[in-house]
């Protein structure tokens, strides 16, 4: 009984080093609409680190067994190259600093009846990353927010909240 024990462990443990791990996807993004009902985001990495490449992607939301087909090609949104400097940064969510060099695809709004996916991934060396920061969300679950709040995490927030959140992800 000891030995199959032993060897449950074994085999438990060589599976996980082999396996290897995934990294930790955080809730370090954020969207909301402005005054002006334009979409906005903000990306923000833990403490001093920098080295990341950005992204933003539009899934239809046609659904099967109640979740979202991720297998679909993009409707709209933008992806960057490896960036060397990315630091706490607000942009509108279809215009990202053009320092970025973003290259979109599709219209540069919000389409009704897509979730998307904001995204960014650091990296603690150049093929290894270090964690992922990241926001889900649906052009109708920003027309709810009311005035001053965030969508992030799932849920609405203040932006106060949005920090503290951030601070207790990293």
């Amino acid at each position: 009984m000891r030995r199959m024990g032993l060897a449950a462990a074994g085999v438990t443990f060589g599976g996980l080093l082999l396996g290897g791990c995934s990294p930790a996807h955080l809730s370090l993004a954020a969207a909301w609409l402005d005054e002006d009902g334009r979409p906005m985001a903000r990306v923000r990495p833990c403490d001093d680190d920098q080295s990341a490449d950005v992204r933003l992607r539009a899934y239809p939301s046609e659904r099967r067994d109640g979740r979202r087909k991720r297998g679909h090609p993009t409707a709209n949104g933008w992806e960057t190259q490896p960036l060397k400097a990315l630091g706490d940064t607000t942009f509108p969510l279809f215009a990202p600093p053009a320092s970025w060099h973003p290259e979109t695809v599709g219209p540069r709004r919000l389409l009704s009846g897509g979730s998307y996916h904001l995204e960014f991934t650091t990296y603690e060396s150049e093929d290894l990353v270090d964690y992922v920061g990241e926001v889900t969300f649906t052009a109708e679950e920003l027309a709810a927010l009311r005035p001053g709040q965030v969508r992030a995490d799932g849920r609405a927030m203040s932006p106060g909240e949005f920090e503290e959140l951030a601070e207790d992800s990293c």
